[in-house]
């Protein structure tokens, strides 16, 4: 489609993961010629003597529920929708590839997720995903 320009937003399940596609929420009203793609990455796990794939698969799944369902009632809010994806792997490096494979113009993110290191003003993901990205990437604070 000619003229349509996807944006990519990664959701982990975070406040500043929910405010960057409140923000892409916004941008998709004033501008009907945007797409919305949610991702969420989960890392990858090992299966172990103890840990079959079963089970960390049922985790992947639940996790990236969680994540999405929070991200669907902001959607909701806003009266928007978007298609969500998972995939499973180093969180940088999946962002970059999703958005190299499905020709996304843009991705918008929070300035960090998750992660236990809250003292930085950028999350390691987001820095990397800024180093790596060959798109804009329009971080959110």
């Amino acid at each position: 489609m000619a003229g349509i320009k996807k944006l990519l937003i990664p959701i982990d399940g975070s406040d500043n993961a929910l405010r960057a596609l409140a923000y892409a929420t916004q941008r998709l009203r004033v501008a009907k010629h945007l797409q919305m793609c949610l991702l969420n990455v989960q890392l990858p796990l090992p299966a172990s003597l103890f840990v079959t794939q079963a089970m960390i698969d049922q985790y992947y799944d639940s996790h990236s529920k969680a994540a999405l369902t929070r991200a669907r009632r902001v959607l909701a809010k806003h009266h928007a929708s978007a298609a969500g994806f998972v995939r499973i792997g180093d969180p940088a490096a999946a962002i970059v590839n999703f958005a190299t494979q499905k020709h996304c113009s843009e991705i918008v993110m929070g300035t960090r997720g998750l992660g236990s290191l809250k003292s930085f003003l950028l999350g390691s993901v987001t820095a990397k995903v800024i180093h790596l990205a060959r798109v804009p990437v329009t971080v959110v604070p």
